[in-house]
């Protein structure tokens, strides 16, 4: 048997079984065979940077939330009245997504061997692309925020008028075209009406701003009060608006107007009231009054039932 160690082969030598020269032939040969049993070490590969990759996605997924969060708290902020709220929060909280944006791509592109890092540094260029058509988006639901809100201040104001003590000054029933300014284009209309007889329609085949004279007042001995335009329309339009119109003609002061921009009617509508005012103060007696109705757009509006009221300022 074969010795399997130096401890065993020095044993041999000291026993006499084996020379010298033969001890030291076994112990090349034991050394030589643990040598070629070593095991190789392996190289330590590089570990994906976890980390980065998490902290890539979480500022991404913030870059996105704030922003959005920051225009819709802004928009409540608004519409309460709160303007200078909103403009602090919109300031402070966009550079912050912003920022988060930019460390998302960067930490992206250090953990890019990790799934998350993959996502963040592809989907931040991506949601850049998106940034324009987004905010293009959120405006267009301020806007339209913003112009809700004033219609309904204006109808706020003219239900608070109409609780008032109002006086009837002109009524016109357009049951016929006696007295009506405009010759081209408008016709009575014994079919479709709101209230009589009759109503007024009006046909354009243009795109272009289209003012219909309607009546004059002459002078009118009342001031200190706001004056009402108010008439019932209805509309067919394949695109534009139609609202009142009022000048008031103030003796040496000039001419004033009032539009019904709040309150215009569009597209297809049955009979609605719409109304536009305007203050008088004390001293300013209309030395006449024109009533109008302002069409921006192609198709046929009626209208009907106008009348000129006054409510009291106080």
């Amino acid at each position: 048997m074969e010795p399997t160690s130096e401890q065993e082969l020095k044993q041999l030598l000291e026993e006499g079984k084996i020379t010298e020269e033969e001890y030291q032939e076994l112990l090349e040969a034991i050394r030589q065979k643990e040598a070629t049993q070593q095991p190789v070490e392996k190289p330590t590969e590089s570990k994906p940077r976890t980390g980065y990759g998490k902290a890539a996605l979480t500022l991404m997924t913030a870059s996105i939330v704030l922003p959005v969060v920051a225009v819709l708290m802004a928009l409540v902020l608004n519409a309460v009245g709160a303007k200078v709220g909103s403009k602090v929060l919109l300031v402070s909280v966009l550079p912050i997504g912003l920022s988060c944006t930019l460390l998302a791509f960067i930490f992206g592109i250090i953990g890019w061997k990790t799934t998350q890092g993959k996502i963040a540094a592809i989907g931040v260029p991506c949601l850049g692309l998106l940034i324009v058509p987004g905010f293009m988006i959120l405006s267009l639901f301020y806007v339209r925020a913003k112009s809700t809100v004033a219609v309904e201040q204006q109808r706020a104001k003219i239900e608070e008028l109409g609780a008032r003590h109002l006086v009837s000054h002109k009524a016109y029933p357009l049951d016929s075209l006696d007295g009506v300014l405009a010759q081209d284009g408008i016709e009575l209309d014994n079919v479709i009406f709101a209230d009589g007889n009759g109503s007024l329609r009006f046909f354009t085949n243009s795109s272009e701003k289209t003012v219909v004279r309607l009546f004059e007042t002459g002078p009118m001995g009342i001031d200190n009060r706001m004056l009402i335009y108010s008439a019932k329309v209805k509309s067919e339009l394949d695109n534009g608006i139609a609202y009142l119109e009022m000048w008031c003609d103030i003796p040496g002061k000039g001419a004033f107007f009032s539009r019904g921009l709040a309150q215009p009617v569009s597209g297809s509508t049955n009979w609605t009231t719409v109304q536009t005012a305007f203050q008088l103060e004390a001293g300013q007696m209309p030395g006449n009054v024109k009533l109008n109705l302002v069409i921006e757009g192609v198709g046929t509006v009626w209208i009907d039932d106008i009348k000129l009221l006054s409510s009291p300022l106080n």
